[in-house]
């Protein structure tokens, strides 16, 4: 029997849900309103971005604990223009959201940056440059 998954999704355990819906709203994502303790995304191409709270995740896994810090896990979201990746940049920025990598003309052909949300993913925004 070949078996394969149907769907796809991302989640994201949170210490503070408030406060991480706000950064993927600002983000630009379609985010609902709700305040959990799970919140789901419909993300472009069809995929879900998930959202539970550190309590509910402590409830379904007996014995879990937050990481001590950030795993390897990287979100990437591509946008419609450089000009875009430097204007989500700023606003995310200037909502008080860590950049760890300002935006910049990638040698292979994007406009790349890289910001924090509130539980320390790591979020890169990408475009491609003008041919």
């Amino acid at each position: 029997m070949d078996i394969r998954p149907t769907s796809a999704a991302v989640e994201i355990v949170t210490a503070d849900l408030a406060r991480s819906l706000d950064f993927y709203r600002l983000l630009g994502l379609d985010v609902p309103g709700g305040d959990g303790p799970h919140i789901e995304v419909q993300l472009p191409g069809g995929n879900r971005l998930l959202f539970d709270t550190e309590d509910t995740i402590a409830l379904l896994h007996p014995g879990w604990t937050p990481p001590a810090s950030a795993g390897r896990l990287v979100l990437a979201f591509g946008l419609g223009s450089p000009a875009e990746v430097d204007a989500v940049f700023v606003r995310l920025t200037e909502a008080g959201h860590r950049g760890a990598l300002e935006p910049f003309d990638a040698p292979w052909g994007q406009r790349y940056a890289t910001v924090v949300d509130p539980d320390g993913t790591s979020v890169d925004l990408f475009a491609p440059l003008a041919s």
